[in-house]
């Protein structure tokens, strides 16, 4: 029988997908540029602050609260090259790249948390290597490695640095604290990033060219994702890191499937290539990951 933080990390990868899904439509069709979206992820940080009339936060010791503000700096920078590969890749091509982020927690963890790496470590490390390949390869003129890859790797190892981090935080101070800080850090990011000129004017055009449905959509979309993220912190505030972090093996699976019905039921909102080989990638890539994230799960790393 699955134990709690696992139906609480597949809640976060079910409600992510559909972020994702989203993310893409808003960016591609409707031209909300990747800077504008990292400043609305900052600005709505502050969302789950409602929930203090309920719950207390626990005094930080100083050196814990300037460590988990630098948490939540880099829960907002690890979306911007995510948005920028949006901009560049399909959805269902970028989304299975995340699945990346369970090697870098597997090396950061065993630096930082004492974990040991075993051989078949390395094995899944090759698989989610090959399955992010096999989503990034186009085929038309040529075989090449998209744009997006890379930017992916990047996107990968600092969502991996956040949440090995939190796992610390979490085993030496309260879930609720650590959780409602890392929100505050997120908003404190805005800020950040207000002084250069491209992110303020990225917002002002695209406010005035944004109409009140789309600016309804995105706050809403951002109420889910935080849904999302509080399940995710949850999962790693009750269980193993690296298992969670394969968990989200299932993302690019729901991904796959909500981009496929999406467009054919709807081409003209989201396009997928749907060629034979296209498909086949996809699937030969699902594979790997899910092959990789199956050595993670169940022979994973042991304590020294």
């Amino acid at each position: 029988m699955a134990v709690e933080w696992f139906y609480f990390a597949l809640l976060s990868s079910v409600l992510i997908s559909g972020v994702n899904i989203i993310d893409k439509i808003l960016i591609s069709d409707y031209k909300i540029p990747p800077l504008v979206y990292v400043l609305v992820i900052s600005a709505t940080s502050l969302m789950p602050l409602v929930t203090l009339a309920f719950f207390h936060l626990t005094p930080l010791p100083l050196g814990i609260l300037a460590f988990t503000i630098l948490v939540g700096f880099v829960r907002i920078y690890y979306t911007l090259p995510y948005f920028k590969a949006l901009m560049v890749e399909e959805v269902s091509r970028v989304i299975p790249l995340l699945q990346l982020t369970p090697v870098f927690v597997l090396i950061l963890s065993s630096v930082v948390l004492h974990e040991a790496l075993r051989p078949q470590d390395y094995v899944a490390f090759g698989l989610l290597v090959l399955g992010g390949t096999l989503f990034a390869i186009r085929l038309t003129k040529g075989i090449r490695i998209s744009l997006a890859f890379y930017l992916m790797i990047l996107a990968s190892f600092l969502l991996a640095l956040y949440s090995v981090a939190l796992k610390y935080l979490f085993s030496v101070q309260d879930f609720y604290t650590i959780f409602i800080w890392v929100q505050i850090a997120g908003f404190i990011t805005f800020f950040q990033f207000i002084p250069f000129r491209p992110f303020r004017s990225s917002l002002v055009t695209t406010y005035k060219i944004t109409s009140r449905q789309i600016g309804i959509i995105i706050v809403a979309e951002q109420a889910v994702a935080y849904v999302s993220v509080f399940a995710y912190n949850y999962a790693i505030a009750h269980g193993p890191i690296t298992l969670i972090s394969s968990v989200g093996a299932t993302q690019p699976l729901f991904v796959l499937l909500f981009a496929t019905i999406l467009s054919y039921r709807f081409p003209r909102v989201l396009r997928e290539e749907l060629t034979r080989m296209d498909v086949a990638l996809k699937v030969l890539g699902l594979i790997a990951i899910f092959a990789g994230t199956y050595l993670i799960q169940f022979f994973g790393v042991s304590a020294m």
